[in-house]
């Protein structure tokens, strides 16, 4: 919010620049500077926390700061310390080797970031929860924590590149994620692959956020589609638009399940 309301500041005197000529843009450019600092000021002051004891994760609604980074970072080491997972571990480690996959992080690290932000957030929320089955168990079962790649946003990419084939061929035509955790319709393709498809009430995939983390998910792999596809079937717009479309369908529905009674 503090972002979106910087930039209704910005908004506001970039349109008063051009509509009142008189005024020179460097008088105009110090006063957006001087309402931006203020606002800034008054946020600080309004949100400010006490330092005695260090927010919990429901403190946090939107970013797990480093609380949450410190999670996640602890979550990835037990997929980095399996052993039983070696050869996976390696075969992501090769992909991440190649200049492509480096491109492809050029190219798209705010959108690593933002996953990095969701997954900690959701590590602090499990950390908290009564709930048995965790994210990381979801998509990587219970026999190894494999599961725990799907922390970080940089190893999954990893993990999109090689179901992929480096981005030449489309995945799965999964219309909803959300479906998987819930036994919904959109998920046909992996329920049989999921031991725990369809046993998620909407509690739990709501108020843990696992939405955040897909969210993010979805916004990494349109981004790395965008850099570094060379698709062996159709062109590249084709792939793009078919990777997008997947992206606002799962998301949307997503928030319908959180949003609806």
């Amino acid at each position: 919010n503090n972002a979106r309301n910087l930039a209704l500041i910005l908004a506001i005197h970039a349109g008063s620049a051009s509509a009142v000529e008189k005024e020179s843009s460097t008088s105009s450019l110090r006063q957006v500077a001087a309402d931006a600092a203020a606002f800034l000021r008054i946020e600080h002051k309004h949100h400010s926390t006490p330092t005695v004891d260090g927010p919990t994760a429901t403190d946090l609604p939107f970013f797990g700061g480093e609380q949450g980074n410190a999670c996640r970072r602890a979550a990835l080491e037990k997929f980095k310390n399996d052993e039983s997972i070696q050869v996976k571990k390696d075969a992501l480690l090769a992909i991440m080797a190649t200049d492509l996959y480096h491109t492809a992080v050029e190219r798209c690290g705010p959108e690593i970031q933002m996953y990095d932000r969701a997954s900690g957030l959701v590590c602090l929320l499990e950390e908290e929860s009564s709930y048995n089955t965790t994210y990381a168990s979801f998509w990587g079962g219970d026999n190894s924590d494999y599961g725990y790649v799907y922390y970080d946003g940089a190893y999954d990419l990893a993990t999109m590149m090689e179901y992929t084939l480096s981005f030449t061929v489309l995945s799965s035509n999964v219309g909803c994620l959300a479906d998987c955790y819930l036994g919904g319709d959109g998920c046909t393709e992996l329920e049989n692959w999921l031991t725990y498809s369809g046993t998620i009430c909407k509690e739990q995939f709501c108020s843990l956020k696992w939405g955040e983390i897909d969210e993010a998910y979805h916004a990494l792999r349109v981004c790395a589609v965008k850099a570094i596809a060379q698709p062996t079937a159709g062109d590249k717009d084709e792939y793009v638009s078919a990777t997008h479309s997947n992206q606002v369908t799962s998301n949307m529905c997503a928030f319908n399940y959180c949003t609806s009674n």
